[in-house]
């Protein structure tokens, strides 16, 4: 049982996180104002604090910044709870120490959740569903890294996002069954874009035709087409005997217009240079981030001068000092000229980005479809050579279908 000390002057608010977290089997002590939190986060030294922003006495930000710069409350986790969640505030308050910022007003359920995810220290949890780029390949000859196309899980605490729904998807769909029986499943899944490799496993995710389990999907808006119509749309009867319609699970489309809270997770996102409109995405909690980086191929390859670095740098503070970066690699320097305008990058470019951006783990991604294991084999010891003759320090692997990275 740990102590959790929430600070919100509004006494409904106060009251239900109290409940909840005490209902989570937590012990709770309330405050009514900053300057009454501070008193008590001093004298009672509790495992964590919930504060809200907007308070009489000292505001949040002040609370953060009291507390961290005492010692007997250094190591206090601290979480702002906020109606005010604005990019510009959660920078404010990372800066001011805060170790996980919710939005308000949040369920019980989510406020329990964030805050055991963020006491356990929780751990990141990334599993590759779905490696391969353009088509899925199936057989021995792709049997270590794998046929599925584009799907990787990322968890933390009871939070599940998935990235892309590639025929790597309905795998996840099948264990996730397993493991929740008669549960409700809930995960939230972020589309890079809506190329078939991308989305082709969704009408195979068995998990969406039963009713109870809620799926939230995410990307931007396309090129004329709703993201909700494109869904619809490669389930049309043309093409898939059954339809969107079908899916008894509660689907909800967001196009994405900036950050997305979810607990303590934030996910922000950035255009990529890929045919038709795309986005890689950069996730953040508890001090660790995953970004993930498919399709892309770097501006400086189609646009000549100082304009095509500049735009380069923006995919590159999207990954910026990531712990994790998934970062497509579909081909070597020597199949690029014949596939130069398709969207896709070298092992070169993922390794000259990596550097840049410092990060500290990459995994190539997104194989192409003609490269078979022992292909991939070379081209890992090839990246490994590059690493050591330039100097680089960050680690460098395939992924690989079934692999669980956790950070």
């Amino acid at each position: 049982m740990s102590t959790i000390l929430v600070i919100d002057d509004d006494e409904v608010m106060r009251t239900l996180a109290a409940e909840s977290l005490r209902a989570g089997g937590h012990q709770v002590i309330t405050a009514a104002d900053g300057d009454e939190g501070v008193l008590i986060a001093l004298r009672e030294r509790p495992d964590a604090v919930v504060t809200d922003l907007m308070m009489p006495g000292r505001h949040g930000y002040q609370v953060i910044e009291t507390l961290r710069s005492d010692s007997r409350t250094a190591g206090v986790k601290i979480m702002v709870a906020s109606l005010k969640s604005y990019s510009s505030d959660l920078q404010l308050a990372r800066r001011a120490g805060a170790d996980h910022f919710l939005a308000k007003p949040y369920t019980p359920e989510a406020l329990l959740q964030a805050v055991t995810a963020m006491l356990g220290g929780g751990k990141l949890r990334v599993k590759f569903w779905g490696t391969r780029g353009s088509i899925a390949t199936p057989g021995p000859a792709t049997a270590r890294y794998g046929g599925n196309t584009s799907c990787v899980e990322v968890r933390y605490g009871t939070t599940i996002i998935v990235l892309d729904a590639g025929t790597g998807i309905r795998e996840l769909g099948n264990a996730l069954l397993k493991e929740f029986g008669r549960r409700p499943i809930e995960a939230h899944i972020f589309v890079g874009h809506t190329h078939w490799d991308h989305i082709q496993g969704f009408p195979f995710f068995v998990p969406a035709y039963l009713p109870g389990n809620k799926f939230f999907i995410y990307s931007a808006r396309g090129a004329g087409k709703p993201l909700e119509k494109v869904f619809r749309g490669q389930m049309d009867a043309d093409y898939f005997p059954v339809l969107l319609s079908d899916m008894q699970a509660h689907l909800e489309f967001v196009e994405l217009a900036g950050p997305v809270t979810l607990g303590p997770m934030t996910i922000v996102s950035d255009y990529l240079n890929h045919p038709g409109v795309a986005i890689g995405f950069r996730i953040s909690v508890g001090g660790k981030t995953v970004a993930y980086v498919s399709d892309h191929e770097p501006f400086y390859r189609t646009v000549e001068g100082e304009l095509g670095e500049a735009e380069e740098r923006k995919v590159i503070e999207l990954t910026r000092d990531a712990d994790l970066c998934i970062r497509e690699a579909q081909y070597t320097e020597e199949e690029y000229p014949a596939k130069k305008r398709w969207g896709h990058s070298t092992t070169e470019d993922a390794l000259r980005s990596a550097a840049a951006a410092n990060v500290r783990r990459l995994v190539l991604f997104h194989h192409d479809p003609m490269h078979d294991d022992d292909f991939i084999d070379r081209l890992s010891e090839n990246c490994q050579a590059r690493i050591r003759d330039a100097g680089y320090k960050f680690t460098c692997k395939p992924a690989v279908e079934g692999e669980v990275i956790e950070l």
